[in-house]
This record gives structure tokens, sequence and C-alpha cells, in this order.
């Protein structure tokens, strides 16, 4: 099986712009101090940050009050600062929304926890919310929480959301079977399996096309899948040629990003597109690489992992995998998310300071360390991980002291 996401415990089934354009942006200079007294001249100022570092940003703290550890997943940001995401408290998970300026609960459906996993630019979630019962049923959130049902059974979960509002993910049926679903915004599709028992919808776009995971015969093995909602076609294989794989997103052109795991438990990242599987190759000496997520482009990270327990982030654009780099030397980053510049965002291990710490890496200026591109960041706050990135170049950051977004000073 592929490594879990993350799943509450009430949750039985398995869950588990451009970089020129950075480059050109205007960065001010610090101001020089006043006039000092006795007679002591004015301190020089500060020479701004090189440009060719990146922007610099600022930081706002979001999540829920309360709460000092959050999780905001790769779809879970959109341009102008909206963020969605779940805030962890002692005994409970809430799903919120930062709308650019407040921070909204999402609410439940009368249970006692909720999680959010996608926004898109139109402000609109998806998660999913307990009912008083105890269940967890998929939502929709446009300014009031939805429930979208089930297919039949106890539990749903909505894990992707369109920019146009349309909603996959899995749902329990009548017969208590996990199945991914599609949901037009008045009726939940049953997707079906391909005779196993078990499917799931990871993303979905804007044209209606599903991309998930589903079940053969005896639950033997698990293929990626394509489902059209235009045709309303069984779903798709893929047909990559792996034992077990794993469709994790879908981009506008219809370009799926797949993880794969073969007999002997080793891991290849893929990427299907007009009718073809291609495989995105490793480095040298690199035998197990893992997609987290991909671009309108079809430009797709992720991480390489090394025999010698390194783990290493890496981009592919299309044509070449090329490995991203580490803080200091150190032997670990990793890549979470990427925008339709091509910014990517994510983790390495610093030396310096004996932690992780949140990374951007571009074309344009490599890899940075995003801590040291904040204006004014508070006193004794660390970015950790840069989670999520917007086509606006916003970057939702998980601190030591909770979640926070990163806006790009113009």
């Amino acid at each position: 099986m592929f490594p879990s996401r993350s799943t509450p415990s009430l949750i039985t089934p398995r869950r588990a712009a451009s970089a020129a354009a950075f480059a050109l942006v205007a960065l001010l200079a610090g101001c020089g101090g006043g006039g000092g007294g006795g007679g002591h001249p004015a301190p020089l100022p500060s020479p701004p940050p090189p440009v060719e570092l990146g922007p610099l940003y600022d930081f706002t703290p979001i999540g829920l009050p309360g709460s000092t550890f959050g999780e905001v997943g790769p779809k879970g940001i959109a341009n102008g600062g909206l963020v969605a995401g779940t805030s962890f408290a002692p005994g409970s998970a809430r799903a919120f929304f930062y709308n650019g300026k407040t921070n909204i609960d999402l609410g439940d459906f009368g249970g006692n926890g909720s999680r959010a996993f996608a926004v898109n630019r139109c402000g609109q979630v998806a998660g999913w919310g307990q009912t008083g019962s105890g269940a967890a049923h998929a939502f929709f959130y446009n300014g009031t929480l939805h429930d979208l049902g089930t297919l039949g059974g106890r539990e749903s979960w909505a894990s992707a959301i369109s920019t146009c509002g349309k909603v996959a993910g899995w749902s329990l049926t009548g017969t208590n079977e996990q199945h991914a679903f599609y949901h037009d915004g008045k009726t939940m599709r049953d997707l079906g399996t391909f005779g196993g028992t078990r499917s799931e919808a990871t993303g979905v776009n804007s044209v209606g096309q599903v991309a998930g995971y589903a079940f053969g015969p005896g639950n033997a093995w698990y293929h990626a899948f394509l489902y059209d909602a235009r045709t309303g076609a069984p779903i798709q294989d893929l047909g990559v040629p792996v034992l077990n794989s794993d469709a994790i997103d879908i981009n506008d052109a219809g370009q799926v990003a797949v993880n794969t795991r073969d007999a002997e438990g080793r891991l290849r990242a893929f990427r299907y597109e007009a009718g073809a599987s291609h495989d995105l190759g490793l480095p040298p000496g690199g035998p197990d690489s893992w997609a987290r997520a991909m671009n309108a482009a079809g430009h797709i990270v992720g991480y390489v992992f090394y025999p010698d327990r390194r783990q290493i982030a890496f981009l592919h654009d299309g044509t070449t995998m090329r490995e991203l780099g580490t803080l200091g030397g150190s032997r670990f980053s990793d890549a979470f998310a990427i925008n339709g510049a091509g910014l990517v965002v994510g983790a390495s291990f610093d030396p310096a300071t004996n932690s992780e710490h949140a990374i951007a890496w571009s074309a344009a200026y490599g890899m940075v360390d995003l801590n040291a591109r904040v204006k004014d960041l508070p006193a004794g706050l660390v970015l950790l991980r840069a989670l999520a990135v917007a086509d606006d170049g916003a970057i939702a950051v998980r601190t030591n002291q909770g979640l926070g977004l990163l806006r790009p000073r113009r």
C-alpha cells in the first residue's frame, strides 16, 4: 500500500508566478536611522536583500485560536490569500477557511470535528464534517456548509474541488465498500472500482475529469484511473506498467501525476498524458521517487530517496528530473507544492539550527530559506515547512507557533 493519507480516528476506510517575475520584484531598502544624540552619526541603513534571492514576504498568522498545530495540503491555497486547512487542538480537529482577512471556523454537522483539504479561487472549500452520530460527511462550503451526503453508507470524504465547484473524494456504499465519487453540484456519482471493493478520487479539474485509484478483483492490486464526467463512461485504467499505481493530481490539460509501487516495494513517479504514461526517471543512484504535486504545465515535484537514507527534493519540468538541493548540504529536503510559474515550496533540514526550515526554489535563484526572506519576522517564530503555494506567489507555512501565510511584497 501507499503511505496512508492523514485519517482522523473516526474514519475507518483508507485516506490517508513566473520565476522571471519574481526576479523583477522591486524590493524596498530598509529605512535609515534618525539623527543620534550627542553628535554621533546616524547608523547606515542595512543593505536590501539581494533581488536574485527572490522576493521579500510579509507574514500573517492564520488558523484558529487555541491551536499551535495545523495542516494545509497542496490544494489548500488559492490566489488572494485564500487558505483552507485544519487546526488541531487537544481532542479536536477544526476545518478553517482564511478568506484573506479573517479566519472562519467552518463548523461541522452536529459532531465534534471537521477537516478542509482544498479551496478554489472562488473561495469554495471541500472537506468533511462530523455528524451528531460521529460519522464524517463530505462537505462543500461557499459561505454555507453543505452536507454532500454519501453513496448509501455511513461516511464520505471530499478531498478535491475544481475551479467550477465540482467536488471529488470517496464514500462508503450501502454494502460498506469505499467508492470514489464525483459531485456535480447536484448529485453524487459512484465511480465504481476495477472489480475490488475500494476506490478513491484524489483530483478533479475544471472540465469534469477526475483522477484517483481503484482496486481490482480480490483487492490484489490497485491502479490509477481517469474518469470523464462529460461522457460518464466507466473509469479508465491509466495503464501504468507497474503492479500498483495511484493518481495523486490532475490539471486542466488532463495530465495526471501518478505514484507507483512495484512487487519489491520500489517507488516510482510517472506522468500520464494524451493516452500514454511516462516514467519520470531517476538521478544516478536514486532507486525511489515519490510525486507530491503537479502544476498547470504538468511539472511535477516530490522527492528522491537514496539507499543511504538521503531524501532530496526534485522537480520534473516535463523533460528532465532535477534535484533541488538542500540547505547547508544537509541530507534532507522535500517539495510539497508547485505553482503555475514553477515556484516550488517545501522543507529542508538546516544544519546551522539543527531543525527543519521552510524553503522555496525558483529557477531564477535556486533554493532559499524562507526564514531569511520575511520582512520583520516575529521574534522566536520559525518557519518549519512551506505547505502550499498559490499562482500569485502566496505561501502557506507551518511554524513553531501554528500556521501562517507569506505574501510577496510587490
